[in-house]
């Protein structure tokens, strides 16, 4: 009777074990993946904006827009906005899907690119739970303002890129909670093609 009853229980056991699997499996399967769209972009520079960015970046992004879209161009409010822009896409870690979702990317300097993102990854990424399915509780930083309070035309060298009219932008940072992240960064800009990009940030 013992044998009978425990025999009886293991059973029970492997049936709601198997139950448990298939629901669990089935309803991941059901989940759809975050699918991020782009809503609108500057196409002569290449900067596309999509719709899981910011308010403060889609703003920024408009403001961008607006200057690259006149007739003359203000190259040192570029210089700012294009700087403001990164700061904000870069340390807003809330707003990534992963922890390969460097943000920023966009307005890195070409030759250098490759090197930074793998470098984003190792450090300010590393640790970024996924959110494909939008579940993420980890708290993660949130960009609220970003403020130019410093911006100089420089000479720029380096092994990969020489510019007698770069700039050099400084950015202060707020989060809506500080968890002790950078406050303040200096981004340098030179000129690539038609555009201004981000060679330097320290």
């Amino acid at each position: 009777m013992k044998k009978k009853f425990t025999y009886l229980l293991l059973v029970l056991i492997l049936i709601l074990f198997i139950v448990f699997a298939l629901y669990y499996f089935k309803g991941n399967d059901n989940k759809e993946p975050t699918q991020i769209k782009i809503v609108d972009n500057i196409e002569k520079y290449g900067y596309n904006l999509y719709e899981n960015k910011t308010d403060l970046y889609k703003n920024k992004f408009n403001e961008l827009k607006e200057i690259l879209n006149k007739e003359e161009i203000d190259e040192k409010k570029y210089s700012e906005i294009l700087a403001e822009l990164f700061v904000i896409d870069f340390y807003d870690l809330n707003s990534k899907v992963t922890n390969t979702d460097v943000g920023g990317l966009d307005f890195i300097f070409e030759d250098v690119k490759e090197e930074f993102n793998l470098a984003a990854e190792d450090t300010l990424y590393k640790y970024i739970e996924s959110d494909v399915y939008g579940e993420r509780t980890q708290e993660l930083p949130n960009v609220t303002k970003t403020q130019v309070t410093a911006s100089t035309t420089i000479s720029f060298e380096s092994e990969r890129v020489s510019d007698e009219n770069a700039y050099e932008v400084e950015v202060e940072i707020s989060y809506s909670k500080d968890l002790g992240y950078p406050t303040k960064v200096n981004i340098t800009l030179v000129h690539c093609d038609n555009k201004l990009c981000i060679v330097e940030v320290k």
